[in-house]
């Protein structure tokens, strides 16, 4: 049981660190002129600024649900730490926490990649640009976060019993 403890929390790790290094990366739209852009900010091949007032709706929508994401992934992480040491309060268990925030953090990622691939598709898809490699470790998180939920939730029953 101690090796799905492990691989659980390796996998929560790899899911919370690929999901921070998309929301902190500029590369999500990259243009065939040298451009990208991210969710803070546009870069042209020499200079990047941030958007300033001028964000898009869908971008603040990819923002909120990407940061919910990551702090219920950051959650999950710290609970399945915390179960190592066989710790729970009450009746809640730490993998049990960390099952939930897992599923939380997979759900709010799946919602902010939709949104953002839905909504560039519809009305930027004419543009000469393709995603990115944020882009793509953002989409990476999201099945990494339900494989470490489902990791997670086989531990559940060997915590409740000690």
């Amino acid at each position: 049981m101690e090796g799905l403890r492990i691989a659980a929390s390796v996998c929560s790790f790899v899911s919370l660190l690929l999901l921070i290094i998309a929301l902190a990366t500029e590369y999500w739209i990259v243009d065939s002129g040298g451009g990208n852009s991210g969710l803070w900010q546009l870069c042209a091949p020499s200079i990047c600024a941030s958007y300033g007032m001028n964000v898009q709706d869908y971008i603040h929508a990819t923002r909120a649900f990407l940061l919910m994401g990551m702090l219920a992934g950051a959650a999950s992480f710290f609970g399945l730490c915390a179960s190592f040491y066989r710790f729970h309060s009450q009746s809640i268990s730490t993998t049990r926490l960390a099952v939930t925030a897992s599923v939380i953090a997979g759900v709010c990622t799946l919602i902010a990649m939709s949104t953002f691939t839905g909504v560039y598709n519809d009305k930027y898809s004419f543009l000469p640009t393709h995603y990115g490699w944020s882009f793509g470790l953002g989409w990476a998180s999201f099945p990494l976060f339900l494989i470490t939920s489902g990791l997670a939730f086989f531990i559940v029953p060997s915590t409740s019993e000690a």
